[in-house]
């Protein structure tokens, strides 16, 4: 009865499946789970792996490769593409990201697909896309490697701590680090093509416990490098959020639950172990589900190249079935002769199973057998099978099968080894016995064939000389040929040591084939002009042999021949310039200019020897590309032509563009003169640098004038002195005398300061190309004074800044202003005390009102108003106390008009003062 049960928390959920029976019965899992929630965080992780694989060239393809929970996993948790890193592992420094999208989804299948009841399923999901790995960048001998951290891996694993990491419940969370290490695309200066170990069987059965285990996990690898595999404890996440950011090494390994380690990664007995060559095995004895991490290290060589991980999980339950393995005999040992035919070189081999006995597998049990290689590396041999390797036994019954071994034997060195391997069909895994063959062969008699002359052949050709130019070598010198005793027939193959034959001038004939003898010959053109001999001049090849008999068990032979070139001389171009007299001097230093001023000279390349072809340019250094010396306004045209060349370097230096002098000032212009396109193509150069430092420009400074634009105001020594109610206008002009450019000048002020601070004044700043004007202006008010002080100073700071680049100079002026408030006091205020309104054109009227002779006008005399007291009101009173007049004018006129004669009083009311007095009305 199968029964499902929710442990509860948020979107986790395991499936166990129990049988009822009557009689004991056992059965164990390895399930691919992911106890996931439904965000893109949750648990889904069952494993996986990169792999980058050439395609061509500098392209690769690189895969992701995820095994991802189907039952369990959230939709959102499966992205629809992967941005994964590539980071140097010399310093560990960040190259480039790579977006993988989502490429393919399929199923992961059972090996016996009828012990499935749904309780696993596993999706694999590739990621991938084609990238460039450009030897420019790929060529550093320590290698890189591509990293992607992704988080969560399940959270109920048996031995690592991987709880559901949601605040509420307050667990560790658990990722992986996809991480694979591989070489450099340049080694020694020539192409080094590589592919990572790829298509790595899943692992989709389950083991029961105290039930041995075993699956074949190894990979291919398409260069035919060596594999080695070993265990490695998992690596987890720099963080537990969904995607953490891209982090180089070193990443955190996983933690350990109590009682596990890397060497008892499931608690079993033997532990999960796995062989050199990749076929892991376990016994279990504890129930759970456990993560493991297998460690692919890619040799070629004996030389360490390329580093792998994959990561799984196994899931172990306790309710499996019992039962027995299968048994299989027949002969051990088996001897044969090339002369043995039919039934002579076949055994027969027996295969019994106890549970074909048993009711509880309905008296049957369904065996089959296969065929392994021992001591030889050959995993499947279906051609000594028969054709039917399938058998139901039925009460106890046997079956037998026929072994039929070939003539030839399967490798050479004594005898072979063959390994039949009987199966049940046990859940979930078969159960197996193996019967262990040694068989002794004796082949077919052969002789390997020979050359009659074996060499080896060295030649060394002057460049422009042919191998069959008439008299230059003996006739035969690059003949070769080979017999067969035995009349084999010979398969001839000439191979080089990375080169190919028509790149390099070499060809061959053979000539018609004849049993047991094959005639050849090579040659060689060595002609530059048409063979590129610039990146090497000797050239191994080896001529390759092999009679093809019947069993091919011996080696070809073989014949080496060396060619070397020998190039002509090349005399190398020289290079100059115009800036100093001697020619060999390389680095031309202490030029200096300054900005806004131009740099110019001349730049030769010559090839008095040969005449060559040349090409002159300006070309970058580490710190300076050409791109940036242009974007400076640097100009250099590139030149070509035959023995001599010229061009000129100008470089108008202004403030435009990049030029910062705070940051560099000095610059290397470097240039190259080459001789390449000779006929041998043969790279000659020479360069010559010319160290240039950059000036600021001269700048004679702007001057600032500040004037008065108030009369009645004085400046002097840019000093004000004034009461208060007076205006403050003041005009500033700067002015600045540089040409070619016109500085841009800036005026403005740049600081007001005094006791009170001062405000209501008016400015505004202003720029303007060689010269710059504006004005100042402030009418103080009371507000100027605090705390019962009446006169205060004020300093106003007026700059102007000719902002010219690398060189900026200003001018200042400080205007002081001492300002006091109006003398209110009484002194002298003596009223009239009469006025006659007779209208007779004398003292028609009263008022505050005197005569100065001085200047002939009427003046007031009424105390000034300031800051402590102002005028407010005068009223004038009869006799009897009633207000006959009342104003608020300080310029008041009381004409009297029928008022009697007769004495009146003034009453003069201040902010903070009275004025009493009499006055007579006369007629």
């Amino acid at each position: 009865m199968a029964k499902i049960h929710n442990n509860g928390g948020f979107g986790r959920v395991a499936l166990f499946l129990y049988f009822e029976s009557d009689q004991p019965m056992r059965r164990v899992f390895i399930l691919f789970l992911c106890f996931c929630g439904i965000q893109a965080g949750a648990s889904h992780i069952v494993g996986g792996e990169f792999e980058l694989i050439h395609i061509s060239g500098s392209s690769y393809r690189l895969n992701l490769i995820i095994y991802f929970d189907k039952l369990n996993g959230a939709v959102g948790a499966k992205d629809p593409n992967a941005t994964v890193a590539i980071f140097r592992k010399s310093n560990d420094t960040f190259i480039t990201n790579v977006v993988l999208p989502l490429d393919m989804e399929s199923s992961v299948s059972y090996t016996q697909p009828e012990c499935s009841n749904g309780e696993i399923v596993t999706d694999k999901l590739i990621y991938t896309t084609i990238i460039t790995l450009d030897p420019e960048i790929f060529n550093e001998e320590e290698g890189y490697y591509v990293a992607w951290e992704r988080c969560c891996r399940n959270y109920t694993i048996t031995n690592i701590f991987s709880e559901d990491p949601a605040p509420q419940n307050g667990g560790i969370a658990a990722g992986q680090t996809f991480l694979l290490e591989f070489p450099a695309v340049v080694k020694n200066g020539q192409p080094f093509i590589n592919s990572s170990p790829r298509l790595f069987p899943p692992l989709n059965d389950y083991a029961c416990p105290n039930r041995p285990y075993y699956v074949d996990f190894a990979g291919i690898d398409d260069d035919g490098d060596s594999l080695v595999y070993s265990l490695t404890t998992p690596l987890n996440t720099h963080s537990a959020v969904a995607l953490p950011a891209l982090q180089p090494r070193p990443y955190p390994v996983v933690e350990w639950r109590d009682g596990f380690n890397i060497n008892h990664i499931i608690g079993g007995n033997p532990d999960l172990k796995i062989s050199k060559d990749g076929l892991l095995t376990a016994t279990p004895l504890i129930q759970g589900l456990f993560v493991f991490a297998v460690k692919v290290q890619e040799y070629r060589n004996k030389e360490l190249i390329g580093v792998s991980r994959r990561d799984f999980q196994m899931l172990v339950v306790d309710g499996c079935a019992d039962a027995v393995p299968p048994e299989i005999t027949g002969p051990t040992n088996v001897n044969l002769s090339y002369t043995m035919t039919g039934d002579d070189r076949c055994i027969t081999v027996t295969v019994s199973d106890a549970d074909s006995q048993k009711s509880n597998h309905n008296f049957t049990e369904k065996v089959k057998i296969r065929a392994v290689g021992l001591n030889f590396a050959n995993k499947n041999l279906t051609e000594i099978l028969p054709a039917d390797v399938t058998e139901m036994l039925t009460n106890g019954s046997t079956a037998d099968f026929k072994i039929c071994f070939p003539v030839c034997p399967f490798f050479i060195g004594g005898p072979y080894q063959v390994g039949i391997i009987a199966m049940d069909d046990a859940c979930s895994l078969p159960l197996l016995d193996t019967l262990k063959i040694t068989v002794n062969v004796e082949p077919p008699p052969n002789t390997d064939p020979y050359f009659t002359d074996p060499g080896p052949v060295q030649l060394t050709l002057d460049e422009g000389k042919s191998s069959d130019e008439p008299g230059l070598l003996p006739p035969d010198f690059l003949a070769f040929e080979v017999r067969d005793d035995e009349a084999d027939n010979l398969l001839v193959s000439v191979l080089t040591d990375g080169f190919v034959l028509n790149d390099a001038g070499i060809s061959y004939t053979v000539d018609p084939e004849q049993p047991g003898l094959v005639k050849g010959r090579l040659k060689w053109d060595a002609f530059c002009d048409i063979y590129d001999f610039t990146k090497r001049t000797t050239f191994n090849v080896t001529i390759q042999v092999d009679d093809l008999d019947e069993c091919q068990l011996n080696d070809p032979i073989k014949k080496e021949y060396s060619f070397t070139v020998k190039l002509p001389e090349n005399a190398p171009p020289i290079i100059d310039t115009n800036l100093t007299a001697n020619p060999s001097e390389r680095i031309v230093s202490g030029v200096q200019r300054r900005v806004y001023e131009t740099l110019t000279f001349d730049v030769f390349g010559e090839d008095i020897v040969d005449h060559d072809y040349l090409v002159l340019d300006l070309v970058g250094t580490e710190t300076q590309s050409v791109e940036s010396l242009n974007s400076l306004g640097v100009s250099f045209q590139k030149v070509e032509g035959t023995s001599s060349v010229q061009s000129k370097l100008t470089w108008d230096i202004t403030c435009n563009g990049s030029l910062d002098l705070d940051s560099v000032d000095s610059y290397d212009l470097q240039f190259l003169v080459v001789d390449d396109k000779n006929k041998c193509r043969i790279y000659k150069a020479d360069t010559v640098e010319v160290e240039v430092k950059i000036l600021p420009p001269p700048n004679i400074g702007p001057q600032l004038v500040v004037n008065s634009l108030n009369t009645d105001v004085a400046l002097v020594n840019n000093e004000i002195e004034i009461f208060r109610g007076n205006q403050i206008i003041l005009g500033l002009q700067g002015a600045d005398f540089d040409n070619d450019p016109k500085d841009l000048l800036k005026l403005e002020l740049i600081d007001a300061k005094g006791i009170v601070p001062p405000s209501g004044f008016v400015f505004e700043s202003a720029e303007g190309e060689g010269s710059v004007s504006t004005t100042f202006s402030w009418n103080p008010d009371c507000s100027i004074f605090e705390n019962g002080v009446y006169e205060n100073d004020y300093v106003f700071t007026f700059s102007v800044n000719d902002q010219r680049c690398f060189n900026t100079k200003a001018d200042t002026v400080e205007v002081v202003m001492k300002i006091k408030d109006i003398d209110g006091s009484d002194s002298g205020f003596d009223p009239i005390n009469f006025f006659t309104p007779n209208d007779d054109g004398f003292n028609d009227y009263y008022s505050m009102e005197k005569f100065n002779e001085d200047t002939e006008l009427l003046e007031n005399i009424l105390p000034l108003d300031n800051c402590i007291s102002q005028f407010q009101a005068i009223r004038i009173y009869n006799r009897w106390g009633k207000e006959v007049f009342k104003s608020t004018d300080r310029d008041f006129k009381w004409y009297g008009k029928g008022e009697a004669a007769g004495v009146y009083y003034y009453l003069i009311k201040y902010s903070n003062k009275e004025y009493k007095g009499a006055l007579s009305v006369r007629y």
